[in-house]
């Protein structure tokens, strides 16, 4: 064997190598060597979600994003639990008020932990969390990043709507006209049939309620309207999406000298072999993923081809460029 090969071999063993390792064994979405999540760990990560979880389900402290995030950014890490140890545990600190970093209490907010648990907002107490810690044995924490870990973020109802403005290439100015009303600069929408969407807090403001509902729809938030942000894939949201994926696309390939999808020397005919080159590049436009021949082929016969016509493709393509917007890879990040 090649001395190299084998060093990286034996470097990897060692690396995951320790106390239980046997039980240390990969599951998915989580690291190697990074000890699993247990039942009585997700119990408490449910029990503490109602409190925490609307400031930590995304980003470097998504710690509620999922049972693998919770384990690996907060169980994992001594900084915040010390197995065995309540009283060293910053976590706990926290929600006894007590904590010593730049926040004192976890949630933040007027009212204690303490207090949420007496209102019935949260049920697990924070003699339950001391208990948990105390029977914790030591966690192992995989530094090494995870391969197939999985999207844990959704995007915002304003990061799809620029995303959509820019890979579809539209503009504010595609969808809505300068207003006033009362003096006040606002937005009024062209023509409602092409669904335009704008966030309340935006300037200039949309001048009527459709557009602010579909920023909602999508789960935009808004401190004008008091609108929480919501990152759930919510039957509304999913109904939203697909209504305006489809209508954009349609207002997107209608518009003439649109480079956005269909780039100088490119073909928009009803070839197969043109629509699948179309459908590999939007892959990667999209998805930032290059699809694989039999993907390609697989969304040409399963979308393309039942809406199209002899006479009519264009639902054929509003039909693959809407798939690709409310594909889950698009959707999560």
């Amino acid at each position: 064997m090649n001395r190299f090969i084998f060093l990286v071999i034996a470097s990897s063993l060692l690396a995951c190598s320790g106390e239980d390792s046997s039980s240390n064994l990969r599951t998915r979405g989580q690291a190697a060597c990074a000890t699993p999540a247990s039942t009585e760990t997700v119990r408490v990560m449910q029990g503490l979600k109602p409190a925490c979880e609307g400031c930590h389900a995304q980003g470097a402290r998504g710690y509620f994003a999922s049972a693998e995030a919770f384990q690996s950014l907060l169980v994992s890490d001594v900084r915040l639990v010390k197995p065995g140890s309540p009283d060293e545990s910053e976590l706990v600190r926290l929600l006894e008020g007590q904590g010593t970093g730049a926040f004192t209490q976890m949630p933040i907010g007027q009212k204690s932990y303490a207090q949420l648990v007496a209102e019935g907002v949260v049920t697990l107490s924070v003699s339950d969390v001391r208990a948990w810690i105390q029977g914790l044995a030591a966690q192992q924490r995989d530094a090494r990043p995870d391969p197939d870990a999985p999207r844990i973020s959704r995007m915002s109802g304003a990061q799809m709507q620029r995303a959509l403005y820019q890979q579809l290439g539209l503009r504010h100015e595609d969808f809505f006209i300068s207003a006033t009303e009362f003096g006040i600069p606002m937005a009024e929408p062209r023509n409602d049939d092409y669904y335009p969407m704008q966030s309340p807090d935006a300037l200039p403001m949309p001048r009527q309620i459709q557009p602010a509902a579909r920023y909602h729809g999508l789960g935009g938030g808004s401190v004008i309207n008091q609108v929480t942000q919501d990152r759930t894939a919510s039957p509304t949201f999913v109904l939203t999406l697909t209504q305006v994926s489809q209508r954009w696309c349609r207002r997107a390939l209608a518009m003439t000298d649109n480079p956005a999808l269909f780039p100088a020397g490119t073909k928009r005919t009803a070839d197969p072999a043109d629509v699948k080159a179309t459908l590999r590049r939007w892959s990667l436009h999209f998805l930032g993923e290059r699809f694989t021949d039999a993907q390609v082929d697989a969304l040409y016969q399963g979308v393309f081809v039942p809406l199209s016509t002899p006479t009519d493709t264009e639902p054929a393509y509003v039909g693959v460029c809407s798939y690709f917007i409310r594909h889950p890879h698009w959707i999560f990040y």
